[in-house]
């Protein structure tokens, strides 16, 4: 048997969501979003404290407030919608898998299904499938957004301190 690397076995399984790419990319857009609100509360709590300490601020302190509660809202709602994207995309790839590993389990081994460790055999297998929810749920568009994420704040960083492209 052929080793395998760790990069072509994430490749393999990042390739298994390509029908689901719609939401792969909902869900990255709408944790990007949410990312970049919990950022602005941020921001906007540095605004509120700057404006306290007598400074001049962009906005006035009761903008900054509602725009804080307007941020959090939407950062709690993207975050519920992320997430939902995310499983939707784990559970329907791991219904696939189950599917695939237990067809070719009925194909290839009708003995070994009948000994007496069967039961062993299929609850290594599922439990090996199911570690696939944490990649599919929880790594594929976190890793997207951080890296759009740092991308989008490296440009702001760069128009706003250094007023240059």
């Amino acid at each position: 048997m052929k080793k395998r690397s760790g990069f072509t076995v994430m490749a393999r399984l990042i390739r298994l969501v390509k029908p689901l790419s719609g939401y792969m990319v909902l869900a990255i857009l709408m944790g990007l979003v949410g990312h970049l609100c919990a950022a602005f509360i941020t921001i906007f709590g540095g605004f509120a404290v700057f404006d306290l300490l007598g400074f001049a601020t962009p906005v006035a302190l009761k903008t900054t407030f509602v725009c804080v509660l307007l941020f959090a809202l939407v950062r709690g709602i993207f975050r519920y919608a992320e997430q939902s994207c995310n499983h939707f995309i784990a559970f329907k790839l791991l219904a696939l898998i189950r599917d695939k590993a237990f067809r070719a389990l009925r194909r290839l081994c009708p003995a070994k299904l009948e000994g007496r460790d069967r039961g062993d055999l299929i609850s290594v297998i599922t439990s090996d499938i199911e570690l696939l929810e944490v990649f599919y749920a929880h790594t594929i568009s976190p890793a997207a957004i951080a890296a759009l994420f740092t991308l989008i704040i490296s440009g702001v960083v760069q128009l706003v301190f250094l007023g240059y492209p």
